[in-house]
């Protein structure tokens, strides 16, 4: 069995303090592997860990000729787009089952809060009244129907919500909204990857054709959305509403003060207190399998999960 040095390149900012001391003990307990931090390479067959901050184009060559396979458990992708020359012929194993649950529930969640806020009564109410309107027919447009749309759609369908579903791993679905009834949407959530063809979706075309009052939704990407677009919309229609956790600059500065129609968070709906085991539990699944499993059999079972199979046309999906 050939051995590897697996070097994670950088960690994100919610993670805790231990977890390279987590991730180190892991990887030393799997035969045939070591550690090793970015500043102490070696000349040896390579296994990356990567998040979001990683740009291959700053790794040394050497390094990047001796790299077998890349995990990208917990991030992102879109950024690899650039870079395409430098992943084609290395395995690039992403983490989607990690964070699509809690992505999906932040969507979710942001369903309730913005449409059914509950009542408090400090005394008994007599009359008993509740001015809502419930979930079931209401109109959901979700754009994105993978691992975190189809968490969506399932959960709302099951409410009895109207759903329709925006899927971009079908050619020509993007603008399929152009052709709907997009002005009877009471809520549209963006569950959808970003790359050249979805950046900007959510643009002044797209808000013109919106009804009066909409919940908007991004817990996707930030640039999936036109900023200024959704502040002219909102600016507009003083009914309707946003929750955002993705901009276009992060982090999000006094632009968006002056704004009360918008439910501002950093970037978190993918954060979640076993976060961080269960990028450690991913990350060991796919290098047992690297060791153990020939080739075929690893493309086979992580067809879904690899990055090249998302890579279609010149455009990551």
């Amino acid at each position: 069995m050939k051995s590897f040095q697996v070097i994670r390149t950088h960690v994100s900012p919610y993670q805790s303090q231990d977890f390279l001391a987590r991730e180190e003990s892991m990887v030393q307990a799997l035969p045939n592997l070591n550690y090793q931090a970015l500043g102490s390479i070696k000349d040896q067959n390579t296994i990356l860990i990567t998040n979001t901050h990683t740009q291959l184009r700053d790794l040394p060559s050497a390094l990047l000729k001796k790299t077998k396979l890349i995990i990208h458990p917990n991030s992102g992708y879109d950024h690899f787009t650039d870079e395409h020359d430098l992943w084609q012929n290395i395995p690039l194993v992403i983490g989607h089952s990690i964070r699509a649950q809690a992505v999906a529930e932040y969507s979710l969640a942001a369903v309730f809060e913005g449409l059914l806020e509950l009542p408090q009564h400090i005394t008994w109410n007599k009359e008993r009244s509740w001015n809502r309107t419930l979930l079931k027919g209401t109109s959901v447009w979700i754009f994105g129907y993978g691992h975190i749309g189809k968490i969506i759609a399932d959960t709302l369908s099951t409410l009895g919500m109207k759903v329709t579903i925006v899927d971009p791993y079908k050619e020509g679905c993007l603008s399929s909204w152009k052709e709907g009834r997009i002005n009877e949407a009471r809520v549209i959530i963006a569950a959808m990857s970003l790359n050249q063809l979805t950046r900007h979706i959510f643009n002044q075309e797209f808000f013109s054709a919106l009804s009066d009052k909409v919940l908007f939704i991004n817990g996707a990407r930030g640039k999936l959305m036109d900023e200024e677009a959704l502040k002219a919309y909102l600016l507009s229609h003083p009914n309707s509403f946003a929750f955002v956790d993705v901009f276009e600059k992060e982090p999000f500065g006094e632009e968006w003060h002056g704004f009360p129609q918008v439910w501002k968070t950093s970037h978190i709906a993918g954060v979640e207190k076993n976060l961080d085991q269960k990028i450690l539990d991913f990350e060991e699944m796919v290098l047992k399998d690297y060791l153990h499993l020939d080739e075929a059999s690893f493309f086979r079972k992580y067809a879904k999960e690899l990055l090249q199979n998302k890579w279609i046309k010149g455009v990551l999906i």
